[in-house]
């Protein structure tokens, strides 16, 4: 696998001030012999676009996973995360101006590869399709991003619903929180609600990391995640981790956040989760995409939220490489 990191210009994708760029790193097989499929992850609240190659741990890559079959695995920050752009106004960041810089992002990356000007010695790509998959808050975006832009051939959900995202239980219910709406002016509640209104770590624990996962990636991640609170993440230890994350990101977990946009998008879905997720019931997803007629639900055992901690996340993987093969066929 050969990795390139880039900075793309996402400035004419939206309607924020200033330049906007956003970082993403671009994962390609050591050799492109046909088409291939061009996957784009985002990652969630509290996460970086490393998420989707750690290398704390030998073998720990979805990129790779990817490419090794040829196609090509690009991972990347949204905006006020990781590496990105993080506007000057960040309180006032809504979910149009991240999804379309998250669009502009795609298409910037997808005409490059596609028209041999990506990078000197790598011939253009013959693109058989394209797929956008994003993990919890990037699943939430990525509904935006597909409904209002049409960007991608086929989208994945990952630990995201699209009819009501909410935290399981040990006894087997739900916990939900007094989250603002989608929309509140974040500016005069900031320090009530960012780093506030939270699970505490145990609840976390239960939620993202099934057991038998390697403690030198749950401890750290578990110790480290303090979204606003401004605990030091992303770094050595925390490489998947990302600092920062969008305060609008605290709306998403409310019923029904991005139901007219689900229930927009026309390409083939596929909704992903782990046995214990924050999807309360993923056989009723279906019903968030009626204007898609192909839908997959997947939920893979020995797996909690963050599906690429889990030891059977590969079993997710070959999943997702079967629903983009499928795609534009």
């Amino acid at each position: 696998m050969r990795s390139y990191e880039r900075r793309v210009d996402a400035t004419g994708g939206s309607d924020l001030e200033g330049e906007i760029q956003t970082a993403v790193t671009v994962h390609l097989p050591d050799a492109i012999t046909g088409p291939a499929t061009i996957f784009f992850a985002w990652p969630g609240g509290g996460f970086g676009r490393r998420y989707f190659d750690v290398q704390v741990v030998p073998g720990y890559s979805q990129a790779a996973f990817h490419t090794e079959s040829g196609d090509v695995f690009v991972s990347c920050d949204h905006l006020a995360t990781g590496d990105s752009t993080h506007p000057a106004d960040v309180l006032s960041l809504t979910y149009e101006q991240l999804a379309a810089a998250n669009h502009a992002t795609a298409i910037a990356i997808l005409d490059q590869l596609r028209s041999g000007t990506f990078e000197p010695g790598i011939p253009a790509i013959d693109v058989r399709a394209a797929m956008g998959m994003g993990q919890s808050m990037g699943g939430c975006l990525l509904t935006v991003q597909q409904a209002n832009h049409r960007t991608f051939d086929g989208v994945a959900f990952l630990g995201w619903s699209g009819i009501f995202t909410n935290f399981p239980s040990p006894d087997g219910t739900r916990v939900t929180y007094p989250m603002p709406r989608r929309g509140t002016d974040l500016v005069p509640i900031a320090d009530k609600v960012l780093g506030v209104v939270a699970p505490n770590e145990e609840q976390y624990r239960f939620c993202f990391h099934y057991p038998g996962e390697d403690p030198a990636l749950v401890e750290p991640d578990l110790a480290s995640y303090r979204p606003y609170t401004g605990v030091v993440r992303g770094d050595e230890r925390t490489p998947w981790g990302s600092a920062t994350t969008p305060p609008c990101a605290i709306t998403m977990m409310t019923d029904g956040v991005v139901a007219a946009e689900a229930a927009a998008i026309d390409v083939p879905v596929f909704v992903g989760c782990g046995e214990r997720d924050t999807v309360p019931d993923p056989w009723a997803e279906p019903t968030a995409y009626r204007r898609s007629t192909e839908i997959t639900i997947s939920v893979t055992r020995e797996m909690a939220h963050m599906h690429n901690f889990a030891r059977t996340r590969a079993q997710l993987w070959h999943r997702l490489a079967n629903f983009a093969a499928g795609l534009n066929q």
